[in-house]
């Protein structure tokens, strides 16, 4: 079989699409399928070398050109296709798919509407109350854009219950699975707490790295921030300001986070919304305890006082004793952190969850 893997970000950047493709393009290869994968990269940013065929479209170029040249490419790659995946870009998918007809999964991790609006201060509303609230003009077009996209998909998946309801609520009659993200064993390595925190993500508005910044300043704490992303300047302005003993590592490859979370004391993900974070299950498999934000993503996958714990982040003076409740006890963090371990390997197999959608795909493993 031939499959054609789309995803708006691709490896190195940070983000589960850019994380999960490649290990679905892995895993489809080792069952002895042809693979190619379409994605975007930043005109400054260098192609990365796979084993299968990766496909850039520029993605700091004058959006109407860009969406125009990435639904030809897939339309042009679709020929050679018998089935697609789509991990963003779903939109441009989706014209193309009403073009012709092949096996096709989307999945969807959050609300895209909602995460523009935001980001561009477009909102303040967190992820529920937006979907519940009036829209705009603007984002009632977008939303039914985005509807009728995910309705030419055969399947649409998506890594939370939440999350499943709000795409019921968009519209999306098309059938909704529920497939959790999953991580591989991480071998283990002697931790050197190098670092009391780690956070990785995107540095965007809705992680609220800012609040973390200045809890972590207020707690006397050390952190370390992977990635990189629109808010990277003015975080480092933030950390600068108050003087918080903040490292910003920007964007780094898959086993260079594995190192920074292996010299960490504990891990921090304390956004408004998450579908379910990779990056937490990747601290998690690295034995981490957490602190994260008391969102349903979060809330699924940690348990207040077992893997880590939970924190209301819009009380900066909570979250700030919730760090130094979890780091000034080695008993909480050997305890949580062994828990999470133990979790992980339980509950969120990679090849499980990757094969579930396979079967989706209806390619034989």
């Amino acid at each position: 079989m031939n499959a054609l893997l789309i995803s708006g970000i691709y490896r190195p950047e940070i983000g589960g699409p850019a994380t999960y493709v490649p290990a679905l393009a892995e895993q489809l290869k080792s069952f002895n399928n042809k693979v190619q994968v379409i994605t975007l990269r930043n005109s400054k940013a260098k192609p990365i070398n796979e084993i299968w065929p990766v496909n850039y479209v520029i993605r700091d170029q004058f959006l109407p050109f860009r969406f125009a040249k990435t639904c030809l490419l897939i339309i042009r790659k679709l020929k050679s296709s018998d089935c697609i995946f789509a991990n963003g870009l779903f939109q441009e998918t989706a014209i193309a798919l009403s073009l012709t007809k092949h096996k096709s999964v989307a999945k969807v991790v959050g609300d895209p509407v909602w995460e523009r609006a935001f980001n561009n201060s477009e909102t303040e509303l967190k992820i529920t109350d937006f979907n519940k609230s009036k829209l705009s003009i603007k984002h009632k077009l977008q939303r039914i854009f985005l509807s009728w996209s995910l309705n030419r998909f055969e399947y649409v998946t998506c890594p939370s219950l939440e999350l499943k309801q709000l795409i019921q609520g968009w519209g999306v009659t098309k059938p909704i699975e529920f497939i959790p993200n999953g991580i591989s064993p991480i071998a283990p390595k002697m931790n050197s707490g190098e670092f009391d925190l780690v956070s990785v993500c995107r540095l965007v508005k809705w992680k609220n790295l800012d609040k973390l910044i200045s809890a972590c300043a207020s707690a006397n704490k050390s952190l370390a921030i992977v990635g990189s992303g629109p808010e990277e300047s003015n975080l480092k302005s933030l950390a600068s300001t108050i003087s918080g003993n903040v490292t910003f590592f920007g964007q780094l490859e898959e086993h260079e986070v594995t190192n920074i979370l292996q010299k960490s004391k504990a891990f921090a993900l304390i956004s408004d919304y998450e579908g379910l974070s990779f990056s937490l299950l990747q601290a998690m498999a690295c034995g981490l305890p957490s602190v994260v934000s008391n969102i349903k993503g979060n809330t699924d996958v940690i348990t207040d006082g077992l893997e880590g714990l939970v924190v209301d982040s819009d009380d900066e003076n909570k979250l700030a004793a919730g760090i130094i409740k979890l780091l000034d006890s080695p008993e909480r963090l050997r305890k949580f952190g062994l828990a999470a371990l133990m979790k992980s390997q339980s509950e969120y197999s990679k090849h499980d969850q990757i094969n579930k959608v396979i079967s989706l795909m209806n390619i034989k493993n």
